[in-house]
């Protein structure tokens, strides 16, 4: 990503420069690039017309999420502000884009009145807390796919039931240490891309010229 700074060409466009042929780069609306490169790894650059780089942010970026998702058996991603233990690592996680935002949702939706994630699914999921209240459908949905809690972990507080035993705990015992390798590739993705964000903003890093001129062009000599 090294190469001269984005100035704006005769037409009024934002431009930049290639650091590989010199050729001039449209960063056309460097506000929608950036934001489409947050969206999905890349996909800025694709809208630029920037279709190999964006190709391997994509690839990249993606593919380093999506691998410590899976190392961390799907348990990794998730958002949690209790004041005790606040899940730092999701707010590196979330600059990688709308692949993170389900982790969102799922808190938002445990945490309020329904007590319970969409469709009672555990993607993304944050783990219970003791103490923690849920709908009887996902303790029981808990019960069924968690091979470490049984109906013994839930005392019944109707309507809910809720939860004596720490999630989290038995989240990092069951996983050990890809539990920590799989929040590390997933943090690690989300940072990048915050540089893959800026490459479509700003294009490629260095010195630029005045508004109104061909970047490419050495300025006039005073006269």
């Amino acid at each position: 990503m090294s190469g001269r700074a984005p100035a704006s060409s005769a037409t009024g466009r934002s431009v930049a420069i290639s650091p590989d042929d010199d050729s001039l780069i449209d960063l056309r609306n460097r506000f929608l690039a950036a934001f489409l490169a947050w969206c999905v790894p890349g996909l800025g650059h694709f809208y630029q017309g920037r279709k190999h780089k964006g190709g391997l942010f994509m690839g990249a970026i993606l593919g380093m999420f999506l691998a410590g998702l899976w190392l961390g058996g799907g348990k990794v991603v998730y958002a949690a502000w209790r004041p005790a233990e606040p899940r730092w690592a999701f707010v590196c996680q979330a600059g990688a884009g709308l692949v993170a935002m389900p982790a969102l949702v799922q808190s938002r939706q445990l945490s309020g009145g329904a007590k319970q994630p969409f469709f009672t699914s555990t993607f993304m999921a944050p783990p219970l807390h003791p103490g923690q209240l849920v709908s009887r459908s996902y303790a029981d949905r808990l019960v069924a796919t968690d091979p470490d809690i049984d109906d013994e972990a839930f005392f019944d507080r109707p309507p809910y039931r809720q939860f004596r035993g720490d999630e989290l705990s038995l989240w990092q015992r069951r996983l050990g240490r890809w539990f920590e390798f799989g929040t590390l590739y997933t943090m690690l993705a989300g940072m990048l891309n915050i540089l893959a964000i800026y490459d479509a903003f700003a294009g490629p890093l260095g010195a630029g010229s005045s508004p109104g001129t061909d970047p490419r062009k050495p300025p006039e000599p005073p006269r």
